[in-house]
């Protein structure tokens, strides 16, 4: 071991230069405080870093109390940055010396929850509980520790019993455990009751649309789907939220940015983008979060300008082509969309929602053969994602390759027999191909019935029945739409079982063949 001297802290240090510097010990009971290299900060973050670490060794001497609260505001410096190794060592250290101040453990506890670390997280909010009953936060944050490790009865309990205090927050909670048990109905009042509070709080879209469906009510299951962001339902928590406050320079603003984005409160989250890109210009990762939120904010002017200054920071930033290319497609400019999410596809050809949204620019500019070579690209990268699979053979059909794509669909399904996408569009096709050379109805009446039996539904239904006209088989293949209609009535799929009647004629008398 050494002793250097480094942002104006004295450090011990590993006799390899790039070793992790580590704040030593000032007293014989205390811990040794991981810090991060000065390198990889800001020049801010550096001298605040600096001055916590110096109040910590000039108040070494002074009361316990003076100490740990020098540890505890270098922990909260080195928790705001995510440097969670040196914060959780420095709340150890400030719990040692001021026993009673809850504050530390407080934050310790929140610190494991933040970092899965779901047990030890749990212990630490018992024993706030055990000491100051009436701790509503630690009481929150209880209640969702126990959620997440599966503990629902005690969970449903805990919310219940903060419910007053924290009526959003409590009934997001219960409704995820109403909807782990299966209780729908009430896992749908608790969500409608969370909207109906916090509407910006859009992660609750997706339990909600889970709850409807387990409801058998696909049509809301598919509306909330389509609402579902990324806005949670938080407790306001004064002693985390202080942490917030500590931020100082362009990595610290965007961790702040991105908590506010993440909590649905959008316009503070852009203040703090904004601020980020002041101290940054340069960072793309500023500027696209900046544009994420103004896009939240219905300022699509703005959120295109901090899109084209991210590009402008960073030329090979897949971010920042992918959100200014999703968009200018969604404005209507697509021809510029194309490049920018083309660009963006090229550097990670695995993220399906750019490679979607290409896909679909590129046809509607009319450029299918482009269309296809990228979906080549990408069944090149990843033969198993079965979205591309199909993406790709649908595109083939269109173009009339109708042999190709039954080859591509039929090689995936001799890999992966149990994936209905795939089976099904490929019974599909040699069920019903225009070019009646490729057909093969023995086999797609084989292949959908077998999709069938093994998830029965209004589209699997309807597959069978177009392998059986195939067949020359009307009466059967009119009763197996029928079936498909009233299971699309039964399970509320209002607009597919009207489709589906429309098909019906088309199997009556004695010439059905697609």
């Amino acid at each position: 071991m050494c002793i250097v001297r480094a942002i104006g802290i004295v450090l011990l240090c590993a006799a390899s230069a790039a070793a992790q510097p580590v704040l030593a010990p000032v007293r014989s009971n205390l811990e040794p405080v991981p810090l991060p290299l000065t390198e990889t900060l800001e020049p801010a973050v550096v001298e605040q870093l600096a001055a916590a670490g110096a109040t910590v060794q000039r108040t070494a001497t002074a009361g316990g109390r003076e100490l740990a609260e020098a540890y505890g505001e270098l922990a909260q410096i080195l928790h705001v940055y995510e440097l969670f190794d040196g914060a959780e060592a420095s709340y150890r250290n400030a719990m040692r010396l001021a026993s009673t101040d809850i504050r530390w453990p407080h934050l310790l506890g929140y610190l494991f929850a933040q970092t899965g670390r779901l047990d030890e997280a749990g212990e630490r909010f018992e024993d706030l509980l055990r000491l100051n009953p009436s701790h509503r936060e630690a009481a929150a944050h209880l209640a969702d520790v126990n959620l997440r490790r599966g503990r629902l009865a005690v969970a449903r309990e805990q919310f219940q019993r903060i419910a007053e205090a924290f009526p959003a927050f409590a009934n997001n909670g219960l409704g995820e455990v109403a909807l782990r048990e299966q209780h729908f109905d009430e896992a749908v009042r608790r969500f409608e009751a969370v909207l109906e509070r916090i509407p910006t709080a859009t992660a609750v879209h997706y339990p909600l649309a889970m709850a409807y469906r387990g409801l058998g009510r696909l049509d809301d299951a598919r509306r909330h789907l389509e609402l579902r962001g990324t806005g949670r339902v938080r407790v306001s928590d004064p002693v985390v939220d202080r942490i917030r406050t500590l931020v100082r320079g362009e990595r610290g603003l965007v961790l702040q940015g991105r908590g506010l984005y993440e909590a649905g409160q959008f316009r503070e989250a852009a203040d703090a983008f904004r601020r980020a890109t002041a101290a940054a210009p340069s960072s793309a990762t500023a500027h696209v979060n900046l544009g994420l939120s103004l896009v939240q904010l219905g300022d699509r002017g703005g959120a295109i300008e901090a899109f084209r200054a991210a590009v402008a920071a960073a030329r090979d930033d897949v971010a920042a082509h992918a959100s200014l290319g999703a968009l200018l497609a969604e404005t209507g400019r697509l021809a510029e969309a194309a490049e920018h999410l083309r660009d963006a596809f090229d550097r990670a050809p695995e993220a399906a929602a750019t490679r979607t949204l290409l896909v679909r620019t590129l046809i509607r500019l009319g450029r299918t053969d482009d269309a296809l070579t990228v979906l080549a690209r990408a069944a090149s990268v990843d033969p198993d994602d079965e979205g591309v699979t199909v993406d790709l053979a649908i595109l083939l059909a269109d173009r009339m390759r109708y042999r190709d794509a039954i080859a591509r669909l039929d090689e995936a399904h001799q890999r992966h027999p149990d994936r209905a996408a795939t089976a099904t569009t490929l019974a599909r096709l040699l069920a019903a191909a225009p070019d009646r050379t490729v057909r093969d109805g023995r086999r797609a009446l084989e292949i959908a019935t077998e999709v069938h039996t093994a998830a029965p539904g209004p589209v699997h239904g309807e597959t069978v029945a177009l392998a059986l006209a195939e067949l020359g088989r009307c009466t059967e293949a009119s009763e197996w739409m029928r079936k498909a209609i009233d299971e699309a009535r039964r399970t509320n799929e209002i607009f597919e079982a009207v489709r589906l009647e429309s098909e019906l004629t088309k199997y009556s008398g004695n010439e059905c063949r697609p």
